[in-house]
Protein backbone atom coordinates (compact mmCIF):
# COMPACT_ATOMS: atom_id res chain seq x y z
CA UNK A 1 0.00 0.00 0.00
CA UNK A 2 2.68 2.41 0.87
CA UNK A 3 4.64 2.36 -2.44
CA UNK A 4 1.31 2.84 -4.24
CA UNK A 5 1.69 6.14 -1.92
CA UNK A 6 5.28 7.11 -3.05
CA UNK A 7 4.38 5.90 -6.63
CA UNK A 8 1.51 7.93 -6.85
CA UNK A 9 3.33 11.24 -5.61
CA UNK A 10 6.43 10.65 -7.61
CA UNK A 11 5.13 9.65 -11.10
CA UNK A 12 1.64 12.08 -10.99
CA UNK A 13 3.93 14.97 -11.45
CA UNK A 14 4.98 13.68 -14.57
CA UNK A 15 3.54 16.61 -17.72
CA UNK A 16 2.90 13.62 -20.43
CA UNK A 17 2.09 9.86 -19.70
CA UNK A 18 3.09 7.84 -22.59
CA UNK A 19 0.25 5.79 -21.85
CA UNK A 20 -2.52 8.71 -22.37
CA UNK A 21 -1.67 8.80 -26.45
CA UNK A 22 -1.60 5.42 -26.72
CA UNK A 23 -5.09 5.11 -24.77
CA UNK A 24 -7.29 7.71 -25.99
CA UNK A 25 -9.72 5.76 -27.55
CA UNK A 26 -9.99 3.27 -25.01
CA UNK A 27 -12.93 3.19 -22.38
CA UNK A 28 -12.63 3.13 -19.07
CA UNK A 29 -13.54 -0.87 -19.01
CA UNK A 30 -11.07 -1.55 -21.61
CA UNK A 31 -8.16 -0.18 -19.79
CA UNK A 32 -9.02 -1.09 -16.40
CA UNK A 33 -9.19 -5.03 -17.59
CA UNK A 34 -6.09 -4.58 -19.55
CA UNK A 35 -3.99 -3.23 -16.93
CA UNK A 36 -5.61 -5.84 -14.42
CA UNK A 37 -4.63 -8.81 -16.14
CA UNK A 38 -1.25 -7.20 -16.85
CA UNK A 39 -1.49 -7.08 -13.33
CA UNK A 40 -2.74 -10.36 -12.42
CA UNK A 41 -0.95 -12.35 -15.06
CA UNK A 42 2.83 -10.71 -14.19
CA UNK A 43 2.67 -11.91 -10.71
CA UNK A 44 1.42 -15.60 -11.47
CA UNK A 45 3.96 -18.04 -10.77
CA UNK A 46 4.19 -19.38 -14.04
CA UNK A 47 5.15 -15.22 -15.06
CA UNK A 48 7.85 -14.71 -12.44
CA UNK A 49 9.22 -18.42 -12.94
CA UNK A 50 9.54 -16.61 -16.60
CA UNK A 51 11.17 -13.40 -15.37
CA UNK A 52 13.30 -15.23 -13.28
CA UNK A 53 14.54 -17.28 -16.40
CA UNK A 54 15.26 -14.18 -18.01
CA UNK A 55 17.21 -12.44 -15.06
CA UNK A 56 19.54 -15.70 -14.35
CA UNK A 57 20.83 -15.23 -18.24
CA UNK A 58 20.52 -12.27 -18.71
CA UNK A 59 21.20 -9.72 -15.75
CA UNK A 60 23.31 -12.65 -13.19
CA UNK A 61 26.00 -12.97 -15.41
CA UNK A 62 27.00 -8.83 -16.03
CA UNK A 63 26.51 -8.48 -12.14
CA UNK A 64 30.21 -8.50 -9.49
CA UNK A 65 29.29 -11.87 -7.88
CA UNK A 66 27.31 -13.76 -10.22
CA UNK A 67 27.06 -17.22 -8.29
CA UNK A 68 25.61 -14.99 -5.40
CA UNK A 69 23.25 -13.40 -7.91
CA UNK A 70 21.61 -17.09 -9.15
CA UNK A 71 21.82 -18.30 -5.57
CA UNK A 72 19.71 -15.36 -4.25
CA UNK A 73 17.58 -13.58 -7.63
CA UNK A 74 14.93 -16.20 -7.58
CA UNK A 75 13.40 -15.48 -4.09
CA UNK A 76 14.27 -12.11 -4.12
CA UNK A 77 12.76 -11.17 -7.37
CA UNK A 78 9.57 -13.23 -6.26
CA UNK A 79 9.56 -10.82 -3.67
CA UNK A 80 10.04 -7.86 -6.14
CA UNK A 81 7.19 -8.67 -8.46
CA UNK A 82 4.45 -9.39 -6.12
CA UNK A 83 4.65 -5.83 -5.04
CA UNK A 84 6.29 -4.18 -8.63
CA UNK A 85 3.78 -5.52 -10.66
CA UNK A 86 0.47 -5.01 -8.99
CA UNK A 87 1.73 -1.66 -7.87
CA UNK A 88 2.56 -0.16 -11.31
CA UNK A 89 -0.31 -2.15 -13.45
CA UNK A 90 -3.13 -0.35 -10.79
CA UNK A 91 -5.91 0.61 -12.78
CA UNK A 92 -6.54 3.54 -10.30
CA UNK A 93 -3.50 4.98 -10.33
CA UNK A 94 -3.04 8.08 -12.70
CA UNK A 95 -0.27 6.88 -14.72
CA UNK A 96 -2.93 3.84 -15.62
CA UNK A 97 -6.53 4.68 -15.70
CA UNK A 98 -7.04 6.69 -13.64
CA UNK A 99 -6.30 10.01 -16.01
CA UNK A 100 -8.53 12.94 -17.19
CA UNK A 101 -10.36 11.86 -20.29
CA UNK A 102 -9.89 8.04 -19.93
CA UNK A 103 -12.01 6.65 -16.88
CA UNK A 104 -14.79 9.26 -17.54
CA UNK A 105 -18.60 8.07 -19.08
CA UNK A 106 -18.41 4.59 -20.71
CA UNK A 107 -18.15 4.51 -24.68
CA UNK A 108 -19.96 1.98 -27.04
CA UNK A 109 -16.91 1.27 -29.58
CA UNK A 110 -14.85 -2.02 -29.09
CA UNK A 111 -10.67 -1.50 -28.45
CA UNK A 112 -9.00 -3.37 -31.45
CA UNK A 113 -5.98 -5.89 -31.13
CA UNK A 114 -3.80 -3.11 -32.39
CA UNK A 115 -5.19 -0.30 -29.54
CA UNK A 116 -4.79 -2.71 -27.05
CA UNK A 117 -1.21 -3.83 -27.82
CA UNK A 118 0.02 -0.30 -28.34
CA UNK A 119 -1.61 0.70 -24.83
CA UNK A 120 0.77 -2.02 -23.53
CA UNK A 121 3.49 -1.38 -25.51
CA UNK A 122 3.29 1.94 -24.37
CA UNK A 123 2.93 0.98 -20.31
CA UNK A 124 6.49 -0.91 -21.01
CA UNK A 125 7.84 2.35 -22.63
CA UNK A 126 6.51 4.19 -19.81
CA UNK A 127 8.27 1.92 -16.96
CA UNK A 128 11.22 1.90 -18.71
CA UNK A 129 11.52 6.00 -18.67
CA UNK A 130 14.23 7.35 -16.04
CA UNK A 131 11.45 9.02 -13.87
CA UNK A 132 9.39 6.05 -13.66
CA UNK A 133 12.67 4.15 -13.30
CA UNK A 134 13.69 6.09 -10.48
CA UNK A 135 10.07 6.10 -8.90
CA UNK A 136 10.27 2.22 -8.75
CA UNK A 137 13.42 2.71 -7.22
CA UNK A 138 12.62 5.05 -4.34
CA UNK A 139 10.06 3.05 -3.48
CA UNK A 140 11.33 -0.47 -3.27
CA UNK A 141 14.04 1.17 -1.44
CA UNK A 142 12.21 2.19 1.40
CA UNK A 143 9.97 1.01 4.07
CA UNK A 144 7.60 -0.84 2.06
CA UNK A 145 9.77 -3.35 0.71
CA UNK A 146 13.40 -3.16 1.67
CA UNK A 147 12.32 -1.69 4.93
CA UNK A 148 11.05 -5.20 5.84
CA UNK A 149 14.00 -7.10 4.84
CA UNK A 150 16.12 -8.12 7.48
CA UNK A 151 19.24 -5.88 5.79
CA UNK A 152 17.41 -2.86 4.15
CA UNK A 153 20.61 -0.87 2.95
CA UNK A 154 21.59 -4.23 1.26
CA UNK A 155 18.56 -4.52 -0.10
CA UNK A 156 18.50 -0.81 -1.50
CA UNK A 157 21.65 -1.35 -2.86
CA UNK A 158 20.76 -4.43 -4.48
CA UNK A 159 17.34 -2.66 -5.63
CA UNK A 160 19.41 0.26 -6.97
CA UNK A 161 21.69 -1.85 -9.96
CA UNK A 162 18.86 -4.97 -10.35
CA UNK A 163 16.05 -2.58 -11.08
CA UNK A 164 17.66 -0.72 -14.07
CA UNK A 165 18.76 -4.26 -15.40
CA UNK A 166 16.02 -6.06 -14.82
CA UNK A 167 12.92 -4.75 -16.30
CA UNK A 168 14.65 -3.81 -19.62
CA UNK A 169 15.38 -7.85 -19.64
CA UNK A 170 12.01 -8.63 -19.11
CA UNK A 171 10.94 -5.96 -21.06
CA UNK A 172 12.61 -6.85 -24.21
CA UNK A 173 11.48 -10.62 -24.27
CA UNK A 174 7.79 -9.40 -24.96
CA UNK A 175 6.30 -10.16 -28.19
CA UNK A 176 3.01 -9.21 -30.11
CA UNK A 177 2.00 -12.79 -29.19
CA UNK A 178 1.99 -12.29 -25.99
CA UNK A 179 0.46 -9.33 -25.99
CA UNK A 180 -2.20 -11.15 -28.07
CA UNK A 181 -2.70 -13.37 -25.08
CA UNK A 182 -3.00 -10.33 -23.04
CA UNK A 183 -5.36 -8.27 -24.63
CA UNK A 184 -7.49 -11.67 -25.16
CA UNK A 185 -7.45 -13.05 -21.35
CA UNK A 186 -8.68 -8.84 -20.39
CA UNK A 187 -11.23 -8.56 -23.52
CA UNK A 188 -12.52 -11.60 -24.63
CA UNK A 189 -11.78 -11.97 -28.31
CA UNK A 190 -10.19 -8.99 -29.14
CA UNK A 191 -6.98 -10.28 -31.02
CA UNK A 192 -7.45 -13.10 -33.86
CA UNK A 193 -5.89 -15.96 -32.92
CA UNK A 194 -2.06 -16.00 -33.62
CA UNK A 195 -0.72 -18.71 -35.68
Amino acid sequence: QQLLVIMKFLLALSAILAINTATAEWTCDDCTAVVSTLATYLSSEESIAGQVDILLAEVCPGTEKPEECVENLPAFWSNIAMVLWPGYYAAEATWMCAQEGLCGAPATRTITCDECNEGIMASIEQILSEEFMAGIIDALSGEGFCGMEEDPERCANIIAVLIPMALPAIAGDFDAEGGANICNMAIPDTCPALY
